[in-house]
């Protein structure tokens, strides 16, 4: 079964708070406790936070870190969220914008909820400086330690005016800036599909693949007798001029760069705006750039530190990303097993962004052949599982998606040689968006790459079938 859907709401708008597995940087003040419901005192029978007083009297709740950021003076953020109470009640927003750690302004909203009713509680507020942040507050002036306030479905929207000539629907994520989504498209196809500004594709699944190390893909292409729709490439924080000096060579073969970046600071960091200048250089070169780019920041994250640090850093930096470079569609790849099959803590419901995400790759590969201890696996990877456990989660959230990597052993092109038409094809049918296989050495535990005449014929009769970029 697919993860549960998070309670969000039906717009555009991106929830910062539905309160699934944690609090989103919600902490109680003193005399206060805040903590998760169980799952069905939600909206949409999910779970939501909960703020008690330990004692008779004002309970409340604050957060920790703030929301909003890169953005213009006088843009207009519209706050709400979703409230419910035991017995009538009088439930507080309060929002204060913070600039150079002071507050320059604060807004406040009052509602009167009915027992067991939800109440939407909603302020606008219009920002007086650059690049502030807000800091949120839910208060109750009078409760006992028996009752409780639920809250739920939180969002930060910011509105945005079109970019000239591009309709779009401007959202904030989290914690940073306004969201640009060109919806036109970039041009059509070889198979007659559209292609967005971003490089999603109305429908066609890119096949293409990372190669070597960082390894110009002509060669390997003039083999294969078709370009690479797609070229994965990995970079750290200091191979910015490289990433685009690549992706500008890409774009120019007709090739779909999509770039994964390890980052200059930890994700606490990132996620707390140290990383900031870094990123929108960054999105800046990349947006000069004639065509689309996928980005991805530390992919397979899992293992590496606090998956829910990591999940705020890409709030943090996704929507800065995004209204900075119109043509970059922003992607966030993970392994796979671990969010369908591994431990709770990284089940998508828990590490989801919530925040606008164009693309969700994950990196799976064919296990049958792979030899640990030596052992042999004989098990195939059941791929269409997989697909329909992604297809079904994908659409719950609205984001496409693809595979970042895979790979089948040589062993495994031998007993199957139907195996990556078999995967390219299956793709297709359950809506995936891109294929890469990681035709490269690095790190691997098994023979992954293209060398074998088998394998490199199996992958070209798939590749010829591939839509290429306009």
């Amino acid at each position: 079964m697919p993860p549960a859907q998070s309670s969000r709401p039906a717009s555009d708008s991106f929830p910062v708070g539905s309160f699934e597995s944690h609090l989103d940087g919600f902490s109680a003040v003193k005399g206060s406790r805040v903590s998760i419901s169980r799952t069905g005192l939600g909206r949409n029978n999910s779970r939501a936070m909960v703020l008690r007083s330990t004692g008779k009297g004002p309970a409340a709740t604050v957060s920790k870190h703030r929301f909003a950021g890169s953005h213009a003076a006088g843009t207009k953020y519209v706050v709400s969220a979703w409230v419910r109470t035991k017995g009538a009640r009088k439930v507080g927003l309060r929002v204060r914008e913070v600039a150079a750690a002071k507050a320059v302004q604060t807004r406040t909203v009052q509602v009167a909820t009915k027992p067991g009713a939800w109440t939407r509680v909603k302020l606008a507020v219009t920002t007086t400086k650059r690049d502030s942040s807000l800091a949120l507050r839910f208060r109750t002036p009078q409760i006992t330690p028996t009752d409780r306030i639920l809250v739920d479905d939180l969002s930060v929207v910011a509105a945005r005016k079109p970019v000239a000539g591009s309709p779009v629907s401007g959202s904030a994520g989290t914690t940073g800036g306004t969201v640009s989504t060109p919806t036109g498209t970039a041009g059509t196809m070889s198979n007659g599909c559209t292609v967005s500004a971003r490089g999603i594709p109305s429908c066609g699944t890119f096949v293409g693949a990372a190669h070597g190390s960082n390894t110009d893909p002509a060669t390997l292409e003039s083999q294969l007798g078709h370009k690479l729709a797609v070229h994965r490439t990995y970079y750290t924080s200091t191979g910015v001029a490289s990433a685009v000096k690549m992706a500008t060579s890409d774009l120019a073969a007709g090739r779909l760069p999509w770039i994964s970046f390890k980052l200059p600071y930890n994700w606490t960091d990132m996620a707390n705006g140290k990383g900031d200048a870094w990123v929108k250089d960054l999105a800046q070169k990349f947006s000069a750039l004639h065509g689309p780019v996928w980005l991805a920041f530390h992919h397979e994250p899992e293992g590496d530190g606090d998956i829910q640090e990591w999940r705020r850093m890409q709030e943090h930096l996704a929507p800065i990303v995004r209204a900075t470079a119109p043509n970059v569609g922003y992607t966030v790849i993970l392994m796979g097993y671990h969010e369908f099959y591994g431990a709770a803590q990284y089940s998508l419901a828990n590490i989801w962004p919530h925040t606008k995400i164009d693309v969700a790759g994950f990196d799976i590969y064919q296990q049958y052949g792979v030899v640990k201890n030596g052992v042999t696996t004989t098990k195939w990877t059941d791929f269409n599982a997989y697909y329909q456990k992604i297809s079904t989660w994908a659409k719950s959230v609205g984001v496409a998606w693809g595979l970042g990597e895979t790979g089948v052993t040589d062993k495994g092109i031998v007993d199957r040689p139907t195996e990556i038409a078999n995967d390219v094809n299956l793709m297709k049918q359950y809506g995936g968006i891109a294929y890469s296989y990681f035709d490269s050495g690095l790190n691997s535990v098994a023979p992954w790459t293209l060398g074998t005449t088998a394998k490199k014929n199996a992958y070209a009769k798939v590749l010829a079938g591939s839509p290429m970029l306009p």
